[in-house]
């Protein structure tokens, strides 16, 4: 009984997989691309909120295995702790072109991401989800700027503020239509 709740994904159906933003479902279509075909399937905004939980897995298991050494020799602020946000870059840097792969291959990666739609979740439009991770980028590209000019960071870390900062907007968006029971 239990092992059905550990492996669930395996249980999910093609719409338990649909929430937003769908890859390659934005509804802006532009027909004058320089890009190849195979390029024009890979969804930046289904990336972001794609690769987050994963990248927040791992860092979440690098702070806690430091869990012994907070306030001797590793700071307890997941910002401030150099080893957490290292794993966290690199996990950004290791799984993004992974999913971007997926997307022009054509593969459904999502059976994989632990993770399942709700019915609010599927009704969202598509373009107002997109809307959000954008801003969401932006403000994970201002984050950045902000910490270089502050001197907080390493200056390779940016991938990773854009992307938390559209999944956090994404995250956002969901728990608001859900307070408001839209």
């Amino acid at each position: 009984m239990a092992a059905q709740y550990l492996f669930f994904w395996h249980h999910k159906t093609a719409t338990d997989n649909a929430w937003r933003p769908e890859p390659g479902g934005s509804p802006t279509r532009y027909r004058d691309h320089v890009l190849p075909s195979a390029l024009q399937r890979a969804d930046i905004h289904a990336t972001t909120v794609d690769v987050f939980p994963f990248i927040m897995a791992v860092g979440a298991l690098t702070h806690v295995r430091q869990i012994h050494d907070f306030g001797f020799t590793a700071p307890a602020s997941v910002f401030r702790n150099v080893r957490t946000m290292t794993a966290i870059h690199r996990t950004a840097l290791f799984i993004t072109p992974i999913v971007v792969t997926c997307q022009i291959a054509g593969v459904q990666y999502r059976d994989f991401i632990p993770r399942w739609a709700h019915a609010r979740e599927r009704q969202r439009d598509e373009e107002e989800v997109r809307k959000h991770v954008d801003f969401g980028m932006a403000v994970g590209t201002a984050g950045y700027f902000l910490r270089m000019a502050f001197g907080a960071g390493k200056r390779y870390w940016f991938p990773f503020d854009v992307i938390i900062g559209g999944a956090v907007a994404d995250l956002l968006h969901r728990e608001y239509l859900r307070a408001h029971n839209f």
